[in-house]
């Protein structure tokens, strides 16, 4: 399996990253938004691990520009972030096609994996 992090915060995804190794995923990493976005454009994914709140070009951002491009519905992507949201905003980003999770960091690490390989 396949992974794209993309998460600005270097901690975390050294974390992620080392966590989805030994569980023997290939994973590749961006704490660059827009490089994250330039990624998926480019290569296929089965898991697309995206941090909705970053400064500049957020997750919001990326969602918006995959569904301007008709390729969010051919995404995985869990959504994960520090925000709390309200849950009709959740469930509001979880009918999109291409949107298959979300998680509120800190991240339980069962519940990743759970919802990465459902």
């Amino acid at each position: 399996m396949k992974v794209l992090l993309i998460d600005d915060n270097q901690d975390i995804t050294g974390l992620l990253s080392k966590f989805f190794r030994i569980e023997g995923f290939e994973n590749v990493v961006t704490n660059d938004p827009r490089n994250g976005l330039e990624r998926i454009k480019k290569e296929k994914y089965d898991v697309i691990l995206l941090d909705i709140s970053m400064p500049e070009f957020s997750g919001w951002d990326i969602i918006h520009a995959l569904e301007k491009e008709k390729i969010l519905k051919d995404q995985k992507i869990i959504i994960f972030s520090a925000d709390s949201f309200t849950k009709s905003k959740v469930n509001a980003l979880l009918k999109k096609k291409g949107i298959h999770g979300y998680l509120e960091k800190p991240i339980q690490l069962d519940k990743l994996l759970t919802e990465i390989t459902c």
